[in-house]
């Protein structure tokens, strides 16, 4: 009995070592067979679990995870990383699948990608400069030749005695009405306002074939049909959230406080009503320092507007100046500190050769702190000579505007005067003017996004000095609201705050990266749907940034043409003093 079981654990043992074993190796035999033996009567409580294990092991074995059983089995991983082995094998398989499915995308290659990038951004400049070449041969192809019935005919016959003439003894809507043929040739596209197509244009449908109305919201509708009348087909653009026209004319003497304005009706309104097919456009340019449209774009475009960090974004471009003065309500309805502070600021800036060079407007809410702001400057260029010199030579007049004629101008410098304030018995009214209206708001939306470069809001009240008790129109809770952001910086905006670590993991890693080099970085720069995935601080001038990374992730996804992604965005992004840097998540995958 015995011989016969060593014989059988005898040919076991040659099973597992793999080679036959001899009558010498008999005692070899009998050491691994009591150990193994011993083993299994020392771990017999384990035997269920082992059997569970090995069903479990089959079943990774059959799913294609027989690795996983390995790695356990053989230690080179540790027990407590092993679900992370699992997983990073599971999404690297993953994606792996994915990346086989989407056609160009598993074979993709930054560097060649990027000389397609090359390639495009030519084709599209020279697609450009031969469109605009185009242009201007169909429009000189157009004009009367030597050869042309009309060079000799009728109508430039009368044209050319009325230039002799100086068009004396002839008006022009009787020159324009003898010379209908010759006239759409010369002149294939006439810029003129709603009132000179009524004076100098015939009463007859159909002369041109488009009609475009700009800055619509300011037209009235009655101002607007009698050109309309005059088209085939028309395009009406302007903003919905900026001025309507309003039925009277600005005037020292309207009683601000107790009289009402009665805004008409518009062509915008109009076109809206009806339901016109629309297309918003949402690509704004103004606006050098992405602070200065923060606040409308927060409060009355829903942060729908495409604005652009500049590489200063850190800082802020609007800025509070607290003035110690008093509203002369009830009388002149004026604010003589600010007006002051305003016109020493414009004194400053004109003595300072760098700064002279911005263009300056000056916004005032109501006309009577216009017009004292116009006679102190007045007064200041009447003293000193040189000064009123170097206004004269810049390249965009000063201008000091009121709210309700400020639409549509812009310049690099805007200085706003508030104006409003505690009066001379220490009380603050919630009457701010045509803030307090309904619509009053599109007034203020107007005023705080004229500036290109920089604004300073001149102001004697301070946010909290609004105190909000019942009904308050819109209006006056905009401006508490602006003030505080002016005072206060981006934290006054909900949601709107740069440098939010977001989900975008590709950034958060590179950002990881770049700290541990000693840089400062910031990630998802700016304060609309558009920005800067990462952003490194220039330690030389810690309020800039030393150069940006892009990312090829959803806001690379996001744009609408190639166009839009790789020529107008890089070219806006370089244009405010970035120096940016591509990477390529794909690249960054295979590494």
């Amino acid at each position: 009995k015995s011989g016969i079981a060593f014989w059988w654990n005898a040919r076991k043992l040659e099973k597992e070592l793999g080679r036959p074993i001899g009558v010498r190796a008999s005692a070899e035999a009998l050491k691994v067979v009591r150990g193994k033996l011993g083993r299994w009567r020392d771990n017999l409580s384990d035997l269920k679990m082992y059997a569970i294990y090995s069903r479990q092991k089959a079943r990774l074995c059959g799913l294609g995870l027989g690795l996983l059983a390995e790695e356990f089995e053989t230690r080179r991983i540790p027990q407590e990383r092993m679900e992370d082995f699992f997983l990073k094998c599971f999404y690297r398989s993953y994606a792996s699948h994915i990346l086989e499915k989407e056609k160009g995308v598993g074979i993709f290659c930054g560097e060649l990608f990027e000389s397609f990038i090359r390639r495009f951004r030519e084709d599209d400049a020279s697609f450009r400069e031969t469109t605009r070449k185009e242009l201007v041969a169909r429009v000189a192809s157009r004009l009367p030749g030597q050869d042309d019935g009309i060079l000799q005919g009728k109508e430039m016959t009368i044209l050319k005695k009325a230039i002799r003439n100086n068009s004396r003894g002839m008006s022009l809507r009787t020159l324009f009405e003898k010379i209908p043929n010759l006239l759409p040739r010369l002149c294939p596209c006439m810029l003129m306002s709603p009132l000179s197509v009524s004076q100098y244009l015939r009463p007859e449908g159909g002369q041109f074939d488009l009609v475009v109305f700009d800055e619509a919201s300011q037209l009235p509708t009655s101002e607007a049909i009698a050109s309309i009348s005059r088209g085939k087909a028309l395009i009406v653009v302007g903003d919905p959230k900026q001025l309507p026209p309003t039925s009277f004319f600005e005037t020292d003497a309207f009683d601000e406080e107790n009289a009402e304005k009665e805004d008409l009706e518009s062509i915008l309104d109009e076109c809206i009503a009806l339901s016109l097919p629309s297309v918003h456009l949402k690509w704004h340019y103004r606006s050098r320092h992405e602070s200065l449209i923060a606040f409308s774009n927060a409060n009355y475009y829903d942060n729908g507007l495409y604005t652009f960090p500049s590489n200063d974004d850190l800082s802020t471009r609007v800025r509070f100046r607290a003035v110690e003065g008093t509203y002369d309500r009830g009388r002149s309805r004026t604010n003589d500190a600010e007006a002051e502070a305003v016109v020493e600021e414009v004194r400053r800036r004109l003595s300072d050769p760098a700064e002279a060079a911005k263009s300056i407007g000056v916004i005032t809410f109501n006309v009577s702190q216009k017009n004292l702001i116009d006679k102190k400057l007045e007064e200041l260029f009447l003293k000193n000579k040189s000064l009123s010199r170097i206004a004269a030579q810049q390249a965009e007049p000063i201008f000091v505007k009121s709210l309700e004629n400020v639409q549509g101008d812009e310049r690099d410098v805007i200085l706003f005067s508030i104006g409003y304030g505690m009066d001379r018995k220490g009380r603050v009214s919630l009457n701010f003017g045509p803030l307090n209206q309904d619509g009053g708001w599109r007034r203020l939306n107007v005023a705080v996004s004229r500036a290109r470069y920089e604004m300073q809001v001149f102001s004697s009240l301070q946010p909290e000095q609004i105190v909000e008790n019942g009904f308050v129109p819109r209006g006056v809770t905009d401006l508490k609201s602006f003030l505080k952001y002016a005072r206060d910086g981006r934290e006054a905006l909900l949601g709107s705050s740069s440098g939010e670590a977001g989900e975008d993991l590709f950034a958060n890693k590179i950002a990881e990266e770049l700290r541990a080099q000693g840089n400062e970085v910031h990630t998802h720069i700016g304060s609309s749907a558009f920005r800067v995935d990462v952003g490194v601080v220039d330690k030389s001038r810690p309020g800039n940034y030393l150069y940006g990374i892009i990312l090829d992730g959803p806001g690379y996804a996001s744009a609408e043409s190639a166009r839009d992604r790789e020529i107008i965005r890089p070219q806006v992004l370089e244009g405010l003093g970035w120096t940016l840097e591509r990477k390529w998540i794909l690249d960054t995958y295979d590494d």
